[in-house]
């Protein structure tokens, strides 16, 4: 299946994590990936968190030196400045929300390459495909000579980020870790496009519309949830993840949103315990017989199994927004039901 899910990523950041080698900063690309190994031949320190540097790292190209002086500038989302010689013409995205935010600010057109996962939008399908994660393919990226490469914070190491900036190659972090921040990401990656005006409103629409479901549905009785981003094992996510961002926007309460680590791995009797009244399910064959054998789904319990699309619900793009309508509809149905059904 060509679609880069984030349970993989996730179980690899908690377990590189718990080794105390290769934490990664708190998962959430969502989309998701087939290997849960990094990838790498030997641990190395994680890609610091946003905020953790504000390093500033230049890059002078032979195309960029033609250019004239460094004048173009972008702030990822570790904290780093990345200074380029000029707005880029060939940049590949190894990240699919990456991909699908660049062709709504209308940076389409300068996307030369995308990640094996990049399945939306259409256009991005065609393009020629480089590894991004768990491998990350330094030769193919080299002889794209991209004037610009972004990455997904969880998936690249800090000796990766090392490695690319020695060789000179421009990288750009991406890593969005509430709904807010792909608005963010929409106005930064608008400054890429030939018509900037074209993302700005973007981010104007998006963040219009994240308000308006939040006015909607936030303040509304909580409910609680369970998020089934795996089954077997069983994984879910914590609220250090736009997942629990998007629970909080619907007025939602992740059962397991407290827990300490980015993708726990409950007991079917620890989720019991957790009493939850809807359960989400975004894995491929996603399947309620588990909770119906354990007495936990209506008519017989108290909770509502729903399934969704991985694509749109875990991955923060432009697409984010039609699933959050989706799961606040939903949370409402289950709020709506009378008390003694639930």
């Amino acid at each position: 299946m060509r679609r880069f899910r984030v349970v993989a990523s996730l179980v690899a950041a908690a377990a590189l994590a718990v080794a105390a080698t290769a934490a990664f900063v708190a998962a959430s690309e969502s989309g998701r990936a087939s290997s849960p190994a990094h990838g790498a031949a030997s641990p190395s320190a994680p890609v610091p968190a946003a905020g953790a540097g504000n390093a500033t790292t230049s890059y002078a190209s032979a195309a960029s030196d033609r250019a004239g002086p460094a004048s173009f500038a972008l702030v990822d989302d570790v904290g780093r400045t990345v200074v380029l010689g000029r707005a880029p013409t060939r940049i590949v995205s190894l990240a699919p929300h990456a991909t699908e935010l660049l062709f709504a600010v209308g940076a389409g057109g300068q996307v030369i390459a995308v990640d094996p996962y990049s399945d939306e939008p259409a256009p991005a399908r065609a393009l020629p495909r480089v590894a991004g994660y768990p491998q990350l393919d330094v030769e193919g990226l080299l002889a794209l000579a991209a004037d610009l490469v972004v990455l997904w914070g969880p998936g690249v190491s800090r000796a990766q980020l090392e490695r690319l900036e020695s060789l000179r190659v421009p990288v750009f972090v991406s890593h969005p870790r509430t709904l807010g921040d792909i608005a963010s990401t929409l106005r930064r990656f608008a400054r890429l496009a030939p018509d900037p005006a074209i993302g700005a409103a973007a981010a104007d629409a998006f963040e219009a519309r994240l308000a308006s479901i939040r006015e909607r549905y936030a303040q509304r009785r909580p409910v609680r949830v369970f998020v089934q981003i795996w089954s077997s094992p069983l994984v879910t996510v914590s609220d250090a993840d736009p997942i629990g961002d998007a629970l909080r926007s619907c007025g939602g309460v992740n059962v397991f949103g407290d827990v300490g680590v980015v993708a726990p791995q409950p007991g079917a009797e620890t989720v019991l315990a957790r009493r939850p009244e809807l359960i989400v399910a975004t894995d491929p064959s996603p399947s309620a017989r588990r909770w119906a054998d354990l007495g936990l789904l209506e008519p017989k319990g108290p909770a509502r199994f729903v399934a969704f699309d991985a694509s749109r619900f875990e991955r923060p793009g432009p697409r984010s927004l039609d699933a959050l309508q989706r799961l606040c509809e939903t949370i409402d149905e289950v709020r709506s039901r009378p008390p003694g059904s639930r």
